[in-house]
């Protein structure tokens, strides 16, 4: 070959390097974090504001979609929509539970409320919604009831809908049946309720499509007189399920029968330092994504409690504690890709973020904290299904 041939070669060469040095990097996908809260001020009830996934980084809060003192929140599985507690006057013009139904705008994260709908009790303060997105359950902490309500495929609210009431006696400090978290289990095929009042933990057998829920057989597994289920998370294989217990300061261990629906108690394991005789109560409670490490949260303690997942058994292990920075942890989540846990942290009004060790599941603070109004629940919307794959609202 002639030396024109390697000078025209090269020439080409060199042209497509500088094309591709000069080329924009791919483009972050957009991501947003939301934030419940107590503020009493009218429109701050919730909270959105960007979020970066690779960095670790929370953008400008804003206030968004409108409500008062809300309670909880939860995001879509296909994303476009956000659902989160509010009021909605009964028959008599007495305020009741409501869910609220928002359209979520891909551009800026904003909330346009598109629905609402009743809790079917008071004081709702916990939601899920079913891997499919065809329903949406609560739990009503005020009347001990929990309920099951229909969504349709653009996410408002459909005609269908199951409410069951917590009865029973109550032998520990709460004196009364107090329902205070549901979640559906993997497989869509039933719900979990942990009743506080009740020292239980309910199983139901779930129809998405009907939005019906049916006590299981058994219908519970108890835990410890006077533990005080609060929230219950599931390992990333479905294989257990884990019950942070608010009064006693305790996490429980079940394994879980997918097929049957079944849980059955294996270990409980305390949330605080031994030499710990403070005032204290265990809030939240998450598995991160590999499912090598849970954390649970301490109100009063003020710290993320720390366990190792024991891969065949699903028994944990202390491993220790984190001083969450604040005041009050009612809540932490951690992100799609498990590189970071955001604590809620509502009596000294912050986000404190931490960044998580791949290896050991150590915490470790990431940035200044993040100011915010008596923060209660945080959520983060996966950039990957921020896509509005739900139907358009008519």
């Amino acid at each position: 070959m002639s030396q024109h041939y390697f000078l025209v070669l090269a020439l080409l060469l060199a042209t497509m390097h500088r094309a591709t040095l000069a080329a924009d990097p791919p483009a972050i996908k957009p991501s947003f974090l939301y934030v419940a809260t107590y503020s009493p001020r009218q429109g701050e009830g919730l909270f959105v504001a960007p979020w970066n996934p690779q960095r670790g980084e929370v953008g400008a809060l804003r206030a968004t979609g409108g409500l008062q003192t809300t309670a909880t929140l939860v995001v879509h599985p296909r994303g476009g929509r956000l659902y989160a507690t509010t009021l909605l006057p009964d028959a008599k013009g007495q305020p009741g539970g409501a869910i609220a139904a928002f359209s979520i705008d891909p551009r800026n994260g904003d909330l346009k409320e598109i629905d609402r709908r009743a809790s079917g009790g008071t004081g709702p303060c916990y939601l899920a919604i079913d891997g499919d997105g065809r329903c949406l359950v609560v739990a009503n902490c005020g009347t001990a009831s929990v309920a099951c309500l229909q969504l349709k495929p653009d996410g408002r609210f459909g005609d269908s809908a199951t409410v069951i009431q917590h009865t029973g006696t109550s032998q520990n400090s709460e004196g009364k049946p107090q329902a205070h978290s549901i979640l559906v289990a993997p497989g869509n095929r039933f719900a979990i309720a942990a009743d506080l009042g009740l020292d239980r933990v309910f199983s139901y057998q779930l129809d998405g499509t009907l939005a019906r829920l049916s006590a299981n057989d058994p219908p519970f597994v108890a835990v410890p007189r006077g533990a005080g289920p609060r929230h219950v998370a599931f390992h990333p294989t479905g294989r257990w399920a884990y019950s942070v217990n608010e009064l006693n300061n305790t996490v429980s261990t079940f394994s879980f029968e997918s097929k049957t629906g079944v849980l059955q108690s294996t270990e409980n394991i305390t949330t605080l330092p031994d030499d710990f005789r403070g005032e204290s109560y265990a809030a939240e409670i998450q598995v991160h994504p590999t499912g090598r490490f849970l954390y649970a949260s301490n109100r009063g303690h003020d710290s993320l409690a720390k366990y190792a997942v024991d891969p065949p058994t699903g028994q944990l292990r202390r491993v220790g504690h984190t001083l969450t920075g604040g005041k009050f942890p009612r809540h932490f989540t951690i992100d799609p890709a498990g590189q970071f846990l955001i604590v809620a942290n509502q009596k000294s009004d912050q986000l404190v973020l931490f960044q998580i060790d791949p290896d050991s599941g150590d915490l470790k603070h990431h940035g200044m904290p993040v100011a915010i109004p008596q923060p209660v629940c945080v959520k983060i919307l996966d950039p990957l299904k921020l896509q509005d794959q739900v139907s358009p609202v008519p």
